[in-house]
């Protein structure tokens, strides 16, 4: 199961600045690799960023990408509201290599309310991609 990390953003001296939150998704076996709720909204979010960084890239002939979701309600892992435009990042880009996403460009999909979780939303077939760590930069509001 991947592993959530919760940090606030601190300056040098240790004090918090603004009220930001880094969620992160970490999970490094490729037989592990499944579409999975990590995160799980206690009050207001909007999402600020997402990133991702693989270890191996996927090698199928296909598609191999993995999108970040907002699901509510009863959705399934990765069945809800997309949070980067196109498929989302490319598994089979250069391993080692940090993708920034671009968000979806409509603000209240962003928004996060007590509940909702973040997903991600694994497409194509993953074969070799393992190493998969993602973070997302949340906004209190």
């Amino acid at each position: 199961m991947g592993v959530n990390q919760v940090t606030r953003g601190k300056a040098l001296v240790g004090e918090i600045v603004g009220d930001t939150i880094t969620v992160t998704y970490r999970q490094n076996a490729n037989a592990s690799l499944a579409d999975e709720a990590f995160f799980i909204a206690d009050r207001a979010y909007q999402v600020m960023a997402i990133r991702e960084v693989h270890a191996t890239a996927g090698n199928d002939a296909g598609a191999v990408a993995a999108q970040i979701t907002k699901d509510t309600g009863t959705n399934a892992p990765g069945a809800g509201t997309d949070l980067l435009t196109s498929t989302g990042f490319n598994m089979k880009a250069a391993a080692n290599t940090v993708q920034t996403g671009t968000l979806v460009g409509t603000a209240a999909t962003l928004l996060l309310a007590a509940g909702d979780r973040l997903a991600i939303d694994f497409n194509g077939t993953l074969t070799s991609l393992a190493g998969v760590v993602v973070t997302v930069v949340l906004k209190r509001l």
